[in-house]
Parts: structure tokens; C-alpha cells; sequence
């Protein structure tokens, strides 16, 4: 459990105290009779609920089970709530963090991805959560305090949904000032609930005695201590309050008693008249130029009532029993009862109010020194030092935004700052539309660049006062965001435009907007299609987000590299990226979750692109984070195209396209056309390679995918989504018996204008081609056409692409295998046998691909340009010592096919003999 000492390690944004229970005051008065027989873990209910008035007593009767819980061994957690958590976001990340004390697994993934993205879907979100919570398997309690602030339908159906499937390690304890808004009647009937309400709480004559003894040294005649029995009901505040005033009192404690009522409308006059007005001056004074804090430390009070010995006050006054709470048991930190609080600033607010503005003011400024940012902020805002906010949020907010990815606090910085002052700096607002562009929010975030872009206009010292350069760098800025905008709500062409501009005019000394604009520019052309340049312009952006000491950017850098160099079937250079990726979101001391999620995204690419679904499962639990749309759609696409192929290889076609179809879902309502069709095209296809033809027609008529007027094919995809259409209308035609109409389609796409000789659009078309050419009785061309495939797959060990052409490509399979049955081994030919091998295996649902240990392809040096990829094939398993016939099995040909290459070498290389072709080849380093 942490406790507030060491809460100042939590995530920027937090309120730490609404995290630690109050320490455990030995002369609490024992309310073990409440719960009869039932305590301990064993015996309690796994749900109690605690509801009374302010002031009865709840909060201390919780710290009470807390300790009886820690003292048991059970593991535990606290969250106290207030108006502000009463959203699904707030109350999630608060949730979370107090889980993260129980498991820091369990909750630092979503953590920080809801700090990343806090608009989402909360109803998938907490169901996620409900069944996360289900796998805790030692024995942990839950501390919910102050639950009256919460009445946000998402968040009622989470913890009703948690409490209709409470896993048997999971005890929940609620404390209200009013009866719990949720479903607690099958609990109730079960009784699986333990219920405590005023009347629990209430002391009677026994206890009251007691609590004066223990607490105040106060003993009353039996007849006294019934009179105020009777005076406060028993209300535990109350008789505090009357013993404070007994203490006090020169009469008779009975005359007293009669005048004091002790409820509620009384509480103001008694705590001026007999406990303020009572202390002296300077226990007073302390008192008021404390009261904003919402804990409190000796340093922060001296700082902010000026009292040199504050350590000692603070320890005065909870001897005294002024209601103060230690939150912890070395003296750093306590806090004031919410009802002495709340009087104490009221008093303060009505006798002083300039006083109670600089109080907050001091206290803002020591948070600051603190690096406490987000409570500087709170306590600016309290008392309403709004600029003091402003300039806070101007100061801190574009780190946040831009260089670290944490939109939440961004947002709820905004979300806490009066509208009236969200455009009194220009850095707040350009940050604020960063975290917007992220956050589903990318018209808000265009009309906060612009309206930046305006006030930069005006004439110096109307608007903001910036000097020229200043000027032009916040421009300047005001348009990358602009461009990150545009690439979040996926209008590429428009983030192009305006990414190639800036790129072209950016100086060197810019390495954050550089890197920034690379990965625009990078995620440009990867939609286009155009992954060569998409990864060396990623390259770019990686090396610049480093020299700024930006993680975001470098994150997606790596991200947008591993992608590129998927399609082109660099599958090596591919894993090396991920892997330094995955170590440096890992590393310890990181609290970029949301790169772990990303790095893991690129991990389980990877390993679906080798058919290990295995491996590809355990990295795709990090990486699912992404499924819903918070940013560019490319991680989307590969987290739920990923989480869906890793189903469908499992034979849980259902299942795969009910994600794909929620993601549709998701881009229609999100307005991402790209990924919706090429979720679509994803769900279409998996149909027909599992043989459901007719359910991938009921998804192409569906979504429209083979209407040519269909408005999600912008001129911008146009190339990668036409070439995705006609590959799977060849699918579609191979479905129906017509293999002669899809080689036609296959044969156009790998002859089309600027194709791709590599990668894996090009081997799934050459793989399917070859289903084509055999299932026409072009058996021998068949096999070549998947040779073809196998030999540009086989050195990075590129499964997919090829396996997605399904179980018919089995039979071509067999008969490459048949022919080279007797092949000679050799390191080339070998990765091709492994790669058939696995590629049997896996189209027959026996196994996961598994490739040998992860190795980089020999460097080659300069070749001559004139020699074939045939050619050098065929010199290295020359060297190898396959004689002609076994050279023509190896390669699906001829013998004379296999003279006629040979006789080109030999011109070509200046040589007469196959010996001296080989010995030429390696003094060249052909391989």
C-alpha cells in the first residue's frame, strides 16, 4: 500500500491523499460487535456497505477494518472520492492507481493508456476490467470512502457489473453519506452483505464513555453521560464536540450538556464558540492559514502559515484531538477532518478572504518547488489565482502533451481552468488541441490552432506579449499540430501537404517539431502505399525524437518503422526495431505504458508474420489497448487485424470477425473510412480462407466492398486499397471455381505499373497465383509461381503471407516436396525446406510456425548489376555441389533451363567452368 511519504511517486495529475487511509489511532473505540461473528476475511462478507451522516464515524470505522485486514496478511487498497471523480475517466484513473498498490501489473498498462487516451469506450473498457479483476488470486480488499460523489451511470454499471461477478479474492467496502445507487438486493437475499447505517454508528452509553476517557481524560456521572447520550443521539462528532467544550467549561459538565444539542444545525456556533475561540492566538492563526490544504506536511504549513515550529503544532493538535488525521505513522503527513476543514475555510473565506487567497497562493508556489504540478495547479485554482493556473498549464502542459503522450492531465487541467482564461497563453491552447487531436477531439483541436494562429497575428502587445521570435516559433508549432491533427483524424492528404511544407522549412535546431513531422510524413506514405520511403523517413523521425529526449515521438518513429519493413518483408531488420522498442518501453524506471503497449503492437506483428499465434497472443494483451480509435488508425488496423488472424488460425472464425466487426463499428463512428474498409477487406478475406464463402459475400455486400463508388476510397489509398480489392476479388472468383478469371486478376496486379517484387502483398498475390495455376491444371507453373514465393519468404521467414492463401496451396506444396526429396542440403535450400515444412504444418492446423533463432542476412557487397536473383540463386547452390538434375529440383526447372542459366553465368562472370564460377562468386560476395 503507499502511503502519502512516498505518494509523490505517483503519476503527474494525481492527488495523492485520496490514495492513503488514515493511520490507525490505538484508542479508536472497538466496533467489532457490528459485525457479530463475521470478521476477519474469512467470516466477513465480501461486500459491506457504511452509510451515515457527516461526522458519524465512517471513514474511522474503515481505517479500522483496513488495519484489521493489513494485520490479517490481506492485501489492500483506498480511494477516497470527491465531486471531481464523478466521470468515467477521473474515476478510472483513480481506480486504477489504487489497484496498482495491490499488482502495479494488474493497472500500470491501462493507467497509462487512459492517460493517453481519456475519451474511450468506458462500457468495453470496464468490462475488460471486470475480467481482469476476476484473475486476483490472493485474498484483497477494496476501500472505497465518500461514495455519495458518484452517481455517472457508466461508472454505477461498472461496479454493479463487478458486483454480480465478484471474484472470491475480491472484498469491496463502500462508505456514503447516502444509500449506495447500486444493485445490492441479490447480495442482500445472498447474504453476502453486511449493511451499517446511523444507527450502527451511533455510540451508545458504554462507548461514549469509553471515547471520553480514551480521548479526552473525560469522565462523566452516569446520569451526565446518558443526558448527552440522549442531547447528540449519539452522533460521534457531537459528543467530540461536548467534550472539547467540557474541557473547557468552568460549571457543572451537567449544565453544560443541557445546552448543547450537538447536531448538525448547531455545529458552526459550538466549533467557533468552544473549540476555535477557545485555542490561543497562535493555535488559531494556524488553524485558518492551513485550512486550503488538502494535506498537509510541516514544510508545506510552514510555508504556508509562516509558523517556524509547524511539526510540533501538528503534533499538538492531534494530541489535542482538533481533528486532525495523521496519514501516516512518521509524522510527514495529515490532514483535517472534512467537516473542521470545511469550517475552518468557510471561517477563513468570511473573516479574510485575502488572507485565504494568498494561503492557496503559497501553497501552490511550494508545490511547485515540490514538482507537485498538478496540486500547484489545484490550490492556484482554489484560490482563484487564475493566472498563477494559467501560467502553471502554459508552463507545464506542452511536455505533457506533445513529448510524453499524457493527455489526461492535459485535460483536466483545462477541464479545472474557468473557460474565460483558456486563451490567455498561447502554449496551453496548442497543448491543449495536441491532447485533443488524441482524444477523439480533432475539430476542437483545428479550432484552437487557428484560433492560436489569429492572436499571433495581431500587432505586438495587443494580444500576447511575445517578441518576434517567439512569435514565429509558436506559429510554427501551431502548424505541426495542425499537421498531427489532420493525421489523427486520418485526412492524409491534407497531413501531407502540410507536412512536406514544414519539413522543407523547419531548422536543424527543431528536432522535436522534425520528428514529429518525419512520423507525419512517414504515416503519409505508408497509406499511400510507398513503405520504402515510409521507413526512411521513420529513420529520420526516430533519430530527431531522440536528440529532443521525446518519447512520443520516438515511439511512433519505431512503430511506423517495424510496419514499413513488415510489408516489404524485412522481417530481420523488422524484429530488431521492435525488440529495442519493447526493451526501451520496458526498461526499468519507464512510465511510458503506453509504449509498452505500442512496442508490443510491433512484437505481435512480427509474430503473426512468422505464424507463431502463439507468441503473438501473449504480446497482443499489451498491444489491445489499441482497438479503439485515439490517434492515427495504423495501430488500430494491426491490433485488431492481429487479435482477429490469431482467432481465425485458431479455428474461432466467429470470434475473429465479431472484433473485425466492432472495429468497423468503431471507424464508422469515428469517421476513419481507410480502416473501415480495410477491416472489411480483413474480415472478407478470412472468411473465404477458412471456405465460408458465403459468409465473406454476406461481408462484401454488407460493407459495400466491391462497389467502385463507394466513398471510402479517397484518391489518396487508392493504389493499396484497389490492389487489397482485386486481390480479394480473386480470392472471391478462386471461391466459385473460376481459377482461370483469378490468374487473370493475379497475373495484372504483379505486372501492374510500380508493383512490388517483395514483401508481403507480393508474396500473398504469388501465392494465390500459384492456388490459381494449379487449380487450371497449370500444375508445373503452379509450382514454379510458389517457388517464387518460398524463395524471397524463406530468409526472413515470412510465413504469412503465403499461409493466408490456405489449405489449397497444400497440394502444390506436396509436390515441390516431392521433387525435392533427394535435394542436396545447402544453407539456402534449407530455409526453404524449413519454410515448407512449417508452412505444411500450419495449413494442416498441426503447429505454430517456429524459425530458427533470429539471425540477420549476410551483408552482400557490390554485385554485378546484370546478374539475375535466378542466377545468384542458382551459383550458390553450384557452390553447394548439386550437380544438374538435382539443380533442376531444387529450382522447379528444366535441365536445360538449368545449361542455359549456367552458359549466361559464364559470360556474364568471364568464366568455363561451374568450379570457377563458384570461386568467382565468392570473391565477389555474392553470398
Amino acid at each position: 500500500m503507499k502511503s502519502a511519504a512516498n505518494a509523490t511517486s505517483l503519476p503527474q495529475g494525481l492527488i495523492a491523499t485520496k490514495l492513503v487511509p488514515a493511520a490507525m489511532d490505538r484508542r479508536l473505540v472497538s466496533r467489532e460487535s457490528l459485525f457479530g461473528s463475521r470478521t476477519g476475511w474469512g467470516g466477513m462478507s465480501p461486500v459491506v456497505s457504511i452509510v451515515a451522516a457527516a461526522g458519524s464515524g465512517k471513514s474511522t470505522l474503515m481505517a479500522q477494518l483496513h488495519h484489521d485486514m493489513v494485520e490479517q496478511g490481506v492485501s489492500t487498497c483506498w480511494l477516497s472520492l470527491d465531486a471531481d471523480d464523478n466521470t468515467p475517466a477521473v474515476f478510472a484513473v483513480y481506480f486504477l492507481s489504487a489497484l496498482s498498490s495491490v499488482d502495479p501489473n494488474l493497472a500500470r498498462e491501462d493507467l497509462s493508456t487512459l492517460r493517453s487516451n481519456p475519451v474511450r469506450d468506458f462500457d468495453v473498457f470496464f468490462d475488460a476490467l471486470v475480467a481482469r479483476l476476476s484473475a486476483i488470486d490472493r485474498p484483497t480488499t477494496v476501500f472505497i470512502d465518500d461514495f455519495q460523489h458518484i452517481g455517472h451511470p457508466r461508472v454505477l454499471r461498472f461496479l454493479n457489473r463487478l458486483l454480480a461477478h465478484l471474484p472470491p479474492c475480491l472484498h469491496l467496502v463502500f462508505a456514503s453519506r447516502v444509500q449506495l445507487p447500486l444493485d445490492l438486493a441479490r447480495l442482500r437475499v445472498a447474504g453476502a452483505l453486511i449493511e451499517v447505517d446511523q444507527d450502527h454508528l451511533n455510540f451508545d452509553a458504554t462507548q461514549a464513555g469509553v471515547f471520553l476517557k480514551r480521548y479526552h481524560d473525560v469522565e462523566l456521572a452516569p446520569d451526565d453521560l446518558q443526558a448527552l447520550i440522549t442531547t447528540t443521539e449519539g452522533w460521534p462528532t457531537g459528543i467530540q464536540l461536548a467534550a472539547l467544550a467540557i474541557r473547557r467549561h468552568r460549571g457543572s459538565a451537567g449544565e453544560l450538556i443541557k445546552s448543547f444539542s450537538g447536531r448538525d444545525k448547531d455545529l458552526t456556533r459550538y466549533l467557533v464558540e468552544t473549540v476555535l475561540s477557545s485555542q490561543s492566538e497562535i493555535v488559531r492563526q494556524f488553524l485558518l492559514t492551513t485550512a486550503p490544504l488538502r494535506r498537509m506536511s510541516p514544510d508545506l504549513c510552514r510555508a504556508t502559515s509562516g509558523h517556524a515550529d509547524s511539526g510540533e503544532m501538528l503534533e499538538h493538535l492531534e494530541r489535542c484531538n482538533l481533528f486532525v488525521i495523521a496519514l501516516d505513522r512518521n509524522g510527514q503527513w495529515y490532514r483535517y477532518h472534512h467537516l473542521f476543514a470545511e469550517f475552518l475555510q468557510n471561517e477563513l473565506r468570511r473573516t479574510a478572504p485575502e488572507a485565504y487567497r494568498d494561503v492557496c497562493e503559497r501553497a501552490a508556489d511550494w508545490c511547485q518547488d515540490k514538482d507537485l504540478t498538478t496540486e500547484a495547479i489545484q490550490y492556484a485554482l482554489d484560490g482563484e489565482c487564475y493566472e498563477k493556473a494559467t501560467d502553471l498549464i502554459a508552463r507545464h502542459s506542452p511536455k505533457l502533451a506533445q513529448f510524453d503522450g499524457d493527455h489526461y492531465t492535459v485535460l483536466d487541467w483545462m477541464r479545472r481552468l474557468p473557460t474565460q482564461f483558456h486563451d490567455h497563453r498561447p502554449e496551453s491552447l496548442l497543448a491543449h488541441a495536441w491532447s485533443r487531436a488524441f482524444s477523439r477531439g480533432t475539430g476542437i483541436a483545428m479550432q484552437l490552432t487557428e484560433q492560436v494562429l489569429e492572436g499571433l497575428k495581431a500587432e505586438p502587445g495587443t494580444n500576447w506579449d511575445l517578441d518576434d521570435a517567439r512569435r514565429q516559433g509558436l506559429r510554427v508549432t501551431a502548424h505541426v499540430v495542425q499537421a498531427v491533427t489532420h493525421a489523427a483524424a486520418d485526412e492524409m492528404e491534407s497531413c501531407f501537404a502540410r507536412a512536406g511544407e514544414l519539413r522543407a522549412s523547419l531548422p536543424p535546431s527543431e528536432d522535436f517539431l522534425i520528428g514529429t513531422i518525419c512520423n507525419c510524413l512517414s504515416l503519409c506514405h505508408f497509406a499511400k502505399g510507398d513503405f520504402e520511403l515510409s521507413a526512411k523517413v521513420a529513420v529520420d523521425a526516430y533519430f530527431h525524437g531522440q536528440r529532443a529526449g521525446a518519447v512520443f515521438p520516438t515511439l511512433w518513429a519505431d512503430f511506423l518503422q517495424v510496419m514499413a519493413n513488415v510489408e516489404l518483408g524485412r522481417l530481420h531488420t523488422a524484429h530488431e526495431v521492435a525488440q529495442r522498442a519493447y526493451a526501451s518501453a520496458r526498461s526499468e524506471g519507464s512510465r511510458h505504458s503506453y509504449g509498452v503497449g505500442l512496442s508490443s503492437l510491433i512484437n505481435a506483428e512480427i509474430a503473426i508474420q512468422r505464424c507463431n499465434f502463439d507468441s503473438a497472443r501473449e504480446f497482443l494483451g499489451d498491444g489491445s489497448i489499441f482497438k479503439e480509435v485515439f490517434g492515427p488508425a495504423e495501430p488500430v488496423l494491426a491490433a485488431i487485424r492481429n487479435e482477429a488472424r490469431a482467432q481465425a488460425w485458431n479455428q474461432e472464425l466467429g470470434a475473429a470477425c465479431r472484433v473485425l466487426e466492432q472495429g468497423q463499428h468503431t471507424a464508422l463512428g469515428t469517421q476513419h473510412p481507410r480502416l473501415y474498409a480495410a477491416l472489411a477487406i480483413e474480415e472478407a478475406t478470412l472468411q473465404l480462407i477458412a471456405g465460408d464463402t458465403a459468409g465473406a459475400s454476406q461481408t462484401a455486400s454488407r460493407t459495400r466492398l466491391l462497389d467502385d463508388s463507394d466513398s471510402t476510397r479517397t484518391s489518396f489509398s487508392r493504389r493499396p486499397l484497389r490492389g487489397a480489392l482485386q486481390l480479394l476479388a480473386a480470392r472471391f472468383q478462386l471461391a466459385q471455381q473460376n481459377p482461370d478469371a483469378a490468374a487473370r486478376i493475379l497475373t495484372q496486379l504483379l505486372q501492374a505499373r510500380g508493383a512490388p517484387t517483395q514483401g508481403c502483398f507480393f508474396l500473398t498475390v504469388t501465392a494465390v497465383r500459384a492456388v490459381a495455376l494449379w487449380n487450371a491444371d497449370r500444375r508445373n507453373d503452379a509450382a514454379r509461381e510458389l517457388d517464387r514465393a518460398l524463395r524471397a519468404a524463406a530468409p526472413e521467414f515470412h510465413v504469412y503471407p503465403i499461409a493466408s492463401a490456405g489449405r489449397a496451396l497444400l497440394p502444390v506444396l506436396d509436390a515441390i516436396a516431392q521433387r525435392r526429396t533427394d535435394a542436396v542440403s545447402c544453407a539456402d535450400l534449407d530455409k526453404k525446406l524449413l519454410l515448407q515444412r512449417s508452412l505444411h504444418s500450419i495449413l494442416r492446423g498441426e503447429s505454430s510456425a517456429q524459425p530458427a533463432a533470429e539471425t540477420r542476412p549476410a551483408r552482400r557487397s557490390d554485385m554485378v548489376e546484370s546478374m539475375t536473383v535466378r542466377e545468384t540463386e542458382l551459383l550458390r547452390l553450384v557452390d553447394a555441389g548439386l550437380a544438374n538434375r538435382q539443380l533442376a529440383d531444387a529450382l522447379l526447372v528444366s535441365e536445360a533451363t538449368v545449361k542455359w542459366h549456367l552458359h549466361n553465368i559464364y559470360e556474364k562472370m568471364g568464366v568455363r567452368s561451374r568450379s570457377a564460377a563458384a570461386a568467382r562468386a565468392r570473391e565477389m560476395q555474392l553470398f
